[in-house]
């Protein structure tokens, strides 16, 4: 892609089933932390594999930093962040939600879709970048129906987009059927790590 086409809004990207296996597309677009908020939606990895993550890939988190934890119970990524010597700014509106929100019911995406609102909603107006990662299409699709997944991912893209936000779905392409690819293929503005389009 050359630089004077405008950057996808929303991004499919191909990883590995390994718990490291977050391509460094992510964390490319986060070479600028103390301009980002980085919300993570997550049936995947916990809160602290992605900050530390995050400090290894970026060197510092981002300004904002958001979890919602999806299918397990939150891990003490607060006291992670606090003792890692997180972004030092002044309190902001943001201070009010925790680091990270969980929603035990894999299958429960009104649950899923308002906690991320939370934060977006939240983050609209600080003048940052905002960067939505979908951690993965594939524990999506083990909690709900194809038809359910396309639906709530499609809003996801939608308010992210609305927010002026890019948004990257991870998914794990060995992991599903020609035809279900091609339909969450159809969610995104770019396709990476998944082979030729069928």
């Amino acid at each position: 892609m050359s630089s004077s086409q405008p950057s996808p809004s929303s991004t499919l990207l191909g990883v590995s089933a390994s718990p490291a296996g977050v391509p460094p597309e992510v964390f490319d677009v986060l070479a600028r932390p103390a301009e980002t908020n980085l919300l993570v939606v997550s049936y995947r990895d916990g809160p602290d594999e992605w900050l530390q993550n995050c400090r290894q890939h970026v060197g510092e988190l981002p300004a904002e930093v958001g979890f919602v934890n999806v299918g397990e119970m939150t891990r003490s990524a607060s006291a992670s962040l606090s003792a890692s010597g997180g972004p030092s700014r002044s309190p902001t509106p943001a201070d009010a939600l925790p680091l990270a929100a969980t929603v035990e019911d894999p299958a429960d995406l009104t649950a899923v879709g308002v906690r991320a609102s939370e934060y977006l909603e939240t983050w609209d107006c600080n003048g940052n970048r905002t960067v939505v990662v979908l951690d993965s299409v594939t524990g999506l699709l083990e909690a709900v129906s194809l038809d359910r997944a396309f639906e709530f991912l499609h809003l996801l893209a939608g308010r992210v987009e609305s927010v002026d936000g890019r948004i990257y779905f991870l998914l794990h392409p060995e992991a599903h059927d020609d035809r279900s690819l091609s339909i969450v293929r159809e969610l995104a503005d770019a396709a990476v790590g998944l082979g030729d389009p069928r």
